[in-house]
């Protein structure tokens, strides 16, 4: 049998539905568009796509079986990521700005002209507080106080890591910290000013040198796979960007600027960051500072 009919005899086999979804790339095929040519992310978007077939109510809520230990360690990944043996740095309390969502809301702008000068600890306590920081637990995946965040996150297995490279911040050290999210605390994983490096690895945009500090965030790609598969980097990405969308409603309601980065060297911020980009990637930068900028509020929409 010659590969031809082989290709029609399984095309018998399929539904018309399986029919229809490769219909495109056989088309493609035979104009003399290779399928591997398409744009990688294009392809990857058909592969996690989750199609009706073979899909029963019963099976579509199977999950893994995570295995219960006295202290609710969830299993295979941790939630509350943790470096040990390092500096530590314990916020103050935040405190919460007197102004209205709505003004913060149409105040938002993309701020990248700063001043150089420091924000104070209790800004960057209330900054992380408000975008990323603890505001409960309950019991989950085994846990006995699965914490809760600012931001929500697919099935609530809170995907993003959020680093700092803080370069004026009043009464804290130069370096690169990690947030704990449940001790709302620094961990200092490199003294030092990491302006210029940051600045480098994004493609020379100066205006991080300026900034007060700059935020990391990773995906923990391996805390949401084991329960999405390869649709999980779809996931992550999206609460990558939640958590950003709060970084930037909260810094406008503190009356600084911030500005999401998203060019930049994966590999090298991610050897800077100590991840190894598969596990866990680099996936966004954002700079905060102080910001001379005013943006006059939005006119009401006039009611039809």
């Amino acid at each position: 049998m010659s590969a031809k009919e082989e290709l029609q005899r399984l095309v018998d086999l399929l539904s018309d539905y399986e029919c229809e979804n490769l219909l495109g790339t056989v088309r493609k095929v035979a104009v003399g568009e290779r399928f591997w040519e398409t744009d990688i992310s294009i392809l990857y978007n058909e592969q996690v796509k989750t199609r009706s077939t073979g899909i029963s109510p019963s099976s579509a809520s199977t999950i893994p079986t995570i295995p219960a230990t006295e202290e609710g360690l969830f299993l295979p990944i941790p939630i509350v990521k943790a470096y040990k043996s390092v500096p530590r740095i314990e916020l103050p309390l935040p405190g919460y700005p007197d102004i209205s969502l709505t003004k913060t809301i149409l105040r938002r702008r993309s701020r990248r002209e700063y001043n150089g000068k420091a924000i104070s600890l209790h800004q960057l306590s209330t900054l992380l507080q408000l975008a990323c920081g603890t505001t409960g637990f309950l019991p989950g995946y085994d846990y006995d106080r699965l914490p809760l965040r600012t931001f929500p996150s697919a099935g609530g297995l809170q995907s993003p890591e959020v680093y700092l490279s803080v370069q004026a911040v009043s009464g804290v050290p130069s370096g690169l910290y990690h947030y704990h999210l449940v001790d709302h605390a620094l961990e200092c994983l490199s003294p030092g000013d990491h302006s210029l490096t940051l600045s480098t690895l994004a493609l020379g945009q100066p205006y991080l040198d300026a900034a007060a500090v700059v935020i990391l965030i990773s995906g923990y790609y391996e805390r949401v796979r084991w329960k999405y598969g390869e649709r999980a980097y779809r996931y992550m990405c999206m609460d990558a960007g939640f958590l950003a969308e709060n970084l930037y409603l909260a810094a406008e309601a503190l009356e600084l600027g911030a500005c999401a980065i998203a060019g930049f060297v994966d590999d090298a911020v991610e050897r800077f960051l100590g991840i190894d980009g598969q596990d866990e990637m680099a996936l966004l930068l954002v700079s905060v500072g102080v910001t001379d900028e005013v943006t006059p509020l939005a006119a009401p929409a006039t009611p039809a």
